[in-house]
């Protein structure tokens, strides 16, 4: 459910935590410029990682109830960037991304499992489709991708003291100070959070000889962590918005943001 929502309200510029901490390393390979022995192509291994948390203030339908809506129930999704194939299971095509001198536009198969006892839901990449020029999308046959976004609620600052994060007591950096702001008529401020991991393994192409492994890695995994910077506190904040509407019963939610 919350995972519909991160594909729904995902990437744009947002209101982020100051200590959202983004981490992302781009796994230097040794691998030599010539191809592998054997004439194996090289393959280069980006990856990014991004935890983020928002303060939310509790109302009277309780954030609880709210992560465990089923993910059709979440009304959110921007129709020019999201199509949704099933109740849990969305399109989403991310927008332009620049990498070295390519133009490429990520087209994401995203499923949503709810976690009710968990507190929250995951989102997991099904497929990565890359549109562009006819030299990127001729890269579909030639890369790999697995993402995971799992959202969680929890008490503010559980992560200091031990306890839960939702129903299994996930721990993680990124509460702060503020949160004690979502407090609602004394009750303890509560948070969602999100941790995204994505990792892709590419096949480099033989005219790309005159670039280190090393060096596409580092560049490649820029790119990733960019995308999960915009991302993740867009994600939290559009979903902070949506229980609030979904909360005082606001008929009127529909799609919001732009991904």
């Amino acid at each position: 459910a919350t995972v519909a929502q991160a594909a729904t309200r995902p990437p744009t510029q947002a209101h982020a935590h100051q200590d959202d901490q983004p981490s992302s390393s781009g796994a230097p390979s040794d691998a030599p410029l010539a191809a592998k022995p054997g004439g194996g192509a090289r393959v280069a291994k980006l990856s990014a990682s991004k935890f983020g948390s928002r303060a939310v203030t509790q109302l009277e339908k309780t954030l609880a109830a709210y992560m465990s809506l089923p993910a059709s129930q979440y009304s959110v999704l921007d129709a020019r960037k999201i199509e949704r194939i099933d109740a849990d299971t969305f399109r989403c095509f991310v927008g332009e991304l620049r990498f070295l001198q390519w133009s490429i536009e990520p087209v994401l198969t995203l499923s949503v499992t709810v976690e009710p006892q968990d507190g929250g839901c995951t989102i997991k990449l099904l497929s990565c489709q890359l549109r562009g020029s006819p030299f990127v999308e001729d890269l579909n046959d030639k890369f790999s991708a697995s993402m995971a976004n799992v959202v969680r609620w929890r008490l503010a600052g559980a992560e200091k003291d031990g306890g839960p994060a939702g129903a299994n007591g996930i721990e993680g950096g990124g509460g702060n100070g503020s949160a004690q702001a979502g407090a609602h008529n004394g009750a303890p401020a509560h948070e969602i959070t999100s941790t995204t991991s994505l990792e892709v393994e590419l096949e480099v192409p033989a005219w790309c000889g005159f670039l280190s492994t090393q060096s596409i890695e580092r560049v490649g995994s820029g790119v990733l962590q960019n995308v999960l910077n915009a991302m993740v506190p867009s994600f939290l904040r559009q979903l902070q918005n949506d229980y609030a509407k979904w909360a005082s019963g606001d008929g009127s939610r529909g799609a919001v943001g732009e991904l």
